[in-house]
């Protein structure tokens, strides 16, 4: 019992509070937990986000302005500190420290005992705490998150990449400079915008974010104005800041790994040490309890090795996440698709637990899903958004439909005025063309932003979501006519049996239609 009755709110918390709504949103971002919070405690939480990082908060004072007997206010408070949104002291560099160790300990203990995931994944990162305050507060005019592609410069030359400009090889010339950037007061000035507007996460990423050059003002601009960070990275430019970045509290870093063999990583970076150079990011964050996404997309070059990817994110208290669409690139170039797995190769690599498309009888239905024709394919669009280089906004990363420039509009001329944003968010699954017509579109993770890079209509099925339906369906179908258990061990001992297809990547494309 606090005798006192202050409280301090550390440094590692944020958040969003709504009058309006009465509902608010607060973050442990050493922990990796968000927590959603609606009527009066709502209104607590806004009065304990008035206050800064490591200042003291009464809880007299609070229960005189709410209105809360201090009884209930006593009990939430001490709720509040034993999920780490409140301390008793003010926290110390050694007690955020001793914090971190805890919260990592923690973090290993909860992985050691979690089932694997067996369903559909949302393909952002959004906790269930995000996805009830984004929903509570949307009004059509609310931005909660958005994703800052600040440059499609990198240090790494991967090449499976779908930004504009990326080389397939090392004869190619890269074309990632070419857009004209966002400066940083762009970016104030924008940010403002948006929080005026309800912004409560911003997702920094790119390209990689540390090549672009103010990125380190642009963290502090964001950590000072209150908001959640996510950073996605190849971490190649932060070895010696790892500290630097723990310190800026993200809520998220997903570092790209794309395999547990350094020569198949490399192999698909084109640079030379890149393994050794993010496997040090990695073991450093983990030293310092950052939450940490383990990013990897599966093709020919490591179909052998990439599941070793979930046994390094085992080790350092990480997530797997595996992606097994590789797609054109969103200027069109069709060549990267040579180097997604053959169907022969899916039958094996579906079987893997670790994916969030994963087929098998733990699954319900295989891993089939009915498709509600009578809603919109995914929430992005509603109040999550996604913004280039050069300031379109836009859905996602993977929807290229631009809905206005932030350079000479305002957030909420775009959200209100565009037509292409309005057509988007009225449209239903019932809407497209053949999408949830045939007995293959259960199994289908449908991305309108796949069909509109294929087609220019978010409409038209992609062949790319067809393709992995079909697989998904064609394996669900086999299982259930004639399961067949694999372990680990004969899990690993098909993959390594399955041939590796060579390709040669060069930019191709092809007229749309």
């Amino acid at each position: 019992m606090n005798a006192n009755n202050i409280y301090y709110r550390p440094k590692w918390t944020c958040g969003r509070y709504n009058s309006g709504k009465q509902v608010a949103i607060m973050y442990n971002l050493i922990a990796g937990y968000s927590y959603f919070f609606e009527g009066y405690s709502a209104n607590v939480i806004g009065e304990i986000l008035k206050v800064g990082r490591n200042e003291y908060i009464n809880v007299d004072y609070i229960a005189s302005v709410t209105e809360i007997s201090m009884e209930s206010l006593s009990k939430f408070f001490i709720i509040l500190a034993n999920n780490g949104l409140l301390t008793e002291t003010v926290p110390t560099e050694e007690g955020i420290m001793n914090y971190r160790k805890a919260a990592l300990k923690s973090r290993k203990a909860k992985q050691s005992w979690t089932e694997k995931p067996t369903r559909e994944k949302l393909p952002m990162e959004v906790s269930n705490a995000e996805q009830e305050y984004f929903t509570a507060v949307n009004d059509g005019k609310t931005i909660c998150s958005c994703m800052f592609e600040l440059t499609y410069r990198c240090s790494e030359m991967c090449i499976h990449c779908y930004n504009p400009g990326a080389t397939r090889n090392n004869i190619e010339v890269s074309h990632r400079g070419d857009y004209k950037e966002l400066s940083l007061d762009d970016y104030k000035r924008i940010i403002d915008d948006m929080y005026n507007y309800g912004l409560v996460k911003v997702c920094l990423s790119g390209g990689d974010p540390f090549s672009k050059e103010f990125v380190w003002e642009l963290l502090d601009y964001l950590y000072e104005k209150g908001i959640a960070v996510d950073v996605f990275t190849n971490g190649q430019k932060i070895i010696n800041d790892v500290q630097r970045l723990a310190d800026y509290y993200p809520r998220l870093v997903g570092i790209s790994v794309y395999s547990g063999v350094a020569e198949d990583h490399d192999t698909i970076t084109r640079i030379p040490g890149s393994w050794e150079n993010s496997m040090s990011v990695v073991k450093q964050l983990h030293e310092l309890a950052v939450p940490m996404n383990l990013k990897c997309c599966i093709m020919q070059p490591n179909l052998h090795s990439y599941y070793l990817v979930a046994d390094i994110a085992d080790t350092y208290g990480a997530v797997p996440q595996f992606e097994i669409n590789i797609t054109e690139s969103n200027e069109g170039d069709i060549c990267a698709k040579q180097l997604r797995l053959t169907e022969k190769q899916l039958q094996i690599v579906l079987r893997d637990n670790n994916l969030a498309l994963y087929v098998g009888k733990e699954a319900p239905n295989y891993g089939g899903q009915k498709r509600d024709l009578s809603v919109c394919s995914c929430g992005t669009g509603k109040t999550s958004f996604c913004m280039s280089p050069n300031g379109d906004l836009r859905a996602c990363t993977a929807f290229t439909q631009v809905y206005g420039n932030l350079q000479n509009r305002s957030v909420v001329k775009i959200l209100t005025e565009s037509p292409n944003l309005s057509e988007w968010r009225r449209a239903v699954v019932g809407d497209y063309t053949e999408c949830g017509r045939h007995d293959y579109c259960d199994y289908c993770n449908l991305c309108a932003g796949l069909n509109y890079t294929e087609h220019g209509d978010f409409r038209k099925p992609a062949e790319t979501n067809c393709y992995m339906a079909k697989c998904r369906h064609n394996l669900a179908h086999r299982l259930m006519e004639h399961d067949e258990p694999m372990t680990r061990e004969q899990f690993i001992e098909a993959l390594q049996s399955l041939p590796i297809k060579e390709v040669v990547l060069q930019r191709q494309y092809q007229i749309k239609g």
